[in-house]
């Protein structure tokens, strides 16, 4: 078997190197049209054979605040301090419902297009990045949610809520790095997404979201500060609830992390997007 034949059967075809990464970029930045219109089909097709349709975004959040706010806070009595446990937990939820449900939907957007990918050239990551974008409506529906019970329990955010954009685009990046090479990956080994749902439970109880990081015994803080969703979720809570700044050390940690993630994600992602087509 030829050199040639062995690059075609391996995902990682070395088609283009580092150097290229910014000359794709551009490519993607300029067909931002396309990725529009990929990403208003998603937000027409998510909810469009359920009965409830956009409903579901409200009950799913609304739901699983209810039962885990029963258990952690009547029946376990997590320590929260003067924060009411329903408030404490939605300010956590709300941005791991958009991390898990968006990294669900980015690792089947490419074998979940196959017709598109098989028939017509366009920069594949539109599928991936359109994914992720389109759960930011359920974004807006949980803080819509969570600007309800802060009315309820009369919690009004604080001038430190003007960070929350700011984390919220860093974590965007960060979703968005993890997604690419995770669409690409499950073209190739199926396994992938059901490797991705174990992960995403395992990760959420790995995230002081139920509980604050306070409890965590001292000798296992070392997994915490190696989860970048815990810096986040930690920072969020900070800002909204706390009134305290999450500290710069803290933004340019996260910025690093987003940014790192996003370029290894991306570059990985365009080394295997020549095969698409012979493995769909």
């Amino acid at each position: 078997m030829s050199q040639a034949q062995l690059t075609s059967k391996h995902p990682l075809r070395r088609t283009w190197g580092v150097i290229d990464l910014a000359g794709y970029l551009i490519t993607f930045w300029g067909r931002r049209d396309l990725l529009w219109h990929m990403t208003v089909r998603h937000m027409r097709g998510q909810y469009k054979q359920s009965v409830l349709g956009y409903a579901w975004a409200f009950v799913n959040p609304l739901s699983q605040m209810i039962i885990l706010s029963f258990v952690f806070s009547t029946i376990l009595r997590v320590p929260t301090d003067d924060i009411p446990f329903p408030l404490f937990l939605f300010v956590g939820l709300v941005p791991w419902f958009f991390f898990s449900n968006a990294l669900t939907a980015a690792t089947d957007s490419v074998t979940g297009a196959a017709s598109l990918v098989t028939k017509v050239y366009f920069p594949r990551e539109v599928l991936p990045t359109a994914a992720v974008i389109t759960k930011l409506i359920d974004l807006a529906i949980g803080l819509v949610i969570l600007a309800g019970l802060m009315a309820y329990y009369g919690d009004a955010p604080d001038a430190t809520s003007w960070w929350f954009p700011i984390l919220f685009a860093i974590h965007l990046l960060f979703v968005l790095g993890l997604s690419y090479p995770l669409a690409a990956l499950n073209l190739y080994f199926h396994d992938v997404r059901f490797l991705v749902g174990v992960a995403l439970t395992l990760w959420f109880y790995l995230t002081p979201i139920i509980y604050p990081i306070d409890i965590v015994p001292q000798k296992y803080l070392w997994v915490f500060d190696l989860n970048p969703n815990s810096l986040f979720i930690n920072a969020y809570r900070r800002v909204i609830l706390y009134n305290e700044a999450p500290g710069w050390d803290k933004v340019i940690a996260g910025l690093i992390i987003a940014v790192v993630t996003f370029l290894v994600g991306y570059y990985l992602f365009k080394k295997m997007e020549p095969g698409f087509a012979d493995r769909i």
